[in-house]
């Protein structure tokens, strides 16, 4: 039987970032958990776009679809439960910046719940 379940996080721009994570490396680990876990791989999407065209302002939210498994006493029968998290970073003048800054976000929200990051 399978569960969905639906969370969104929005964070505001974080002055330290996750331990274990280096500045401007959070896209490229957050698609390592995700495919050490056997989920989908984030999706990064340009949800606010603000500023006049010689300035403008991009805000990115990634979606992370977490799928937990338990197996029952019926080796046969194992119920899922899929969760999506959508995390919004911090608006930022470079696109790549702003889907970093909401894969950074995502990762500390990861690691609240429980998932560890390995270096």
């Amino acid at each position: 039987m399978d569960s969905f379940n639906k969370e969104s996080v929005i964070l505001g721009d974080p002055s330290t970032p996750d331990e274990g994570v280096k500045k401007g490396y959070g896209k490229s680990k957050l698609y390592e958990i995700c495919a050490a876990n056997h989920w989908k791989a984030p999706v990064f999407e340009c949800c606010k776009e603000e500023g006049p065209c010689h300035c403008r302002i991009f805000t990115f939210k990634v979606i992370i679809e977490i799928e937990t498994g338990k197996a029952s006493k019926n080796i046969e029968r194992i119920e899922a439960s899929k969760n999506i998290v959508e995390v919004y970073g911090a608006p930022h003048q470079k696109k790549k910046m702003a889907a970093d800054d909401a894969a950074e976000g995502a990762l500390w929200y990861l690691k609240h719940i429980g998932f560890v990051l390995k270096n």
